[in-house]
């Protein structure tokens, strides 16, 4: 067992009919795990039992070397922040951040200070919750959670009720804060770029069931089956067969590698490479498509390309006036070996 940071065994617990089943998980102190999964996965219980709000039905939590299955919130030594800030409405944002000193019996007003200057909110130090933003109210509930110098910080879907402009101000703060906190921190949300800005470790939970977890790159590089790839922003070419070292669907040949037998296919539309017909690239093999559809948003805009079978592009929207794309043009169309990931019919 590791003497510091926090590993998690056969955790389970239960909520009516809904089960979070047999979960390991192990952050290292100087390191970030993010939980990433669909709303109603199990990721909120999961922090939820971890700090002792609910109760585990199997399964052990240490941290540092100290169980703590069984102990109460407040013996636990974990910092929380809450979806909704959850702060106090009758304690000014000074006082939110100095609660956790004084339910130990602490004064430290310089420690109280330090961190509401560190996250910006010195100013707001009077001032009531109710009267924030939203992004102002997290930036308090992040200073309480880290007052009292917890052993494990635990972030529950703090950016997800902003506007994008405030969420992306905050990710930067929290990418900040992680990286020199030296204590092990989880980072729960169903939001896939979030995850990847700030994940060292990646772990993906769908329906109660950790289905893969590890290094972020790795996971993200190497879906463990076909709903981890969907997650994780993969788009799905179809369904074949390998044999001979090749995969075919439709008019798309690919390298199988030493997959045999029926398999899913799914690529990175992100990494897919279009070409004026004629030109030297994209380099081979690639297919002669037909622009169906062009959805311009920002940074990226999505080509769907009429391919057998239909695939779509990101592209930045320069690439598209670079291209001077519109519906109805051909283009060549080719994926990378790199941007492609295949899964064999056990994985499926």
């Amino acid at each position: 067992m590791p003497e510091s940071g926090l590993l998690i065994r056969g955790l389970t617990t239960r909520a009516g009919s809904f089960e979070l089943k047999d979960i390991d998980l192990e952050v290292a102190a100087d390191k970030a795990l993010v939980v990433l999964g669909p709303s109603g996965a199990g990721k909120t219980m999961l922090l939820h039992t971890i700090a002792g709000f609910r109760q585990a039905a199997g399964g052990q939590v240490y941290l540092n070397g100290r169980e703590l299955t069984r102990l109460a919130p407040e013996h636990r030594g974990i910092g929380f922040v809450f979806q909704d800030a959850a702060l106090f409405p009758h304690l000014s944002a000074r006082e939110n951040v100095a609660f956790g000193l004084r339910a130990r019996g602490e004064s430290r007003p310089d420690r109280v200070e330090e961190l509401m200057t560190r996250f910006g909110v010195s100013g707001l130090a009077e001032r009531s919750p109710r009267s924030l933003s939203g992004g102002e109210r997290q930036r308090v509930a992040l200073a309480r959670a880290l007052a009292f110098e917890p052993d494990l910080l635990l972030l529950d879907e703090p950016l997800s009720a902003l506007d994008q402009p405030t969420r992306e101000e905050l990710r930067s703060v929290i990418q900040d804060l992680v990286s020199g906190l030296g204590i092990p921190v989880i980072h729960v949300t169903h939001d896939r770029d979030e995850a990847f800005s700030l994940a060292d470790d990646l772990a993906v939970i769908v329906a109660g069931k950790l289905r893969q977890s590890g290094d972020a790159h790795r996971v993200a590089a190497a879906p463990g089956d076909a709903v981890v790839a969907r997650l994780l922003g993969w788009a799905e070419l179809g369904r074949g067969k390998a044999t001979g070292g090749k995969v075919v669907i439709g008019e798309v040949s690919l390298d199988a590698g030493d997959h045999t037998g029926a398999v899913r296919v799914f690529y990175r539309p992100e990494e897919v490479l279009l070409a004026a017909v004629g030109s030297s690239s994209p380099a081979p093999p690639s297919v002669t498509a037909r622009v169906q559809r062009i959805t311009r948003t920002f940074p990226l805009a999505r080509v769907l390309l009429g391919s057998d079978p239909p695939v779509t592009a990101l592209m930045l929207r320069r690439e598209i006036e670079r291209f001077d794309l519109a519906v109805g043009k051909t283009m060549e169309v080719a994926m990378p070996a790199d941007a492609v990931w295949i899964i064999g019919s056990a994985q499926n």
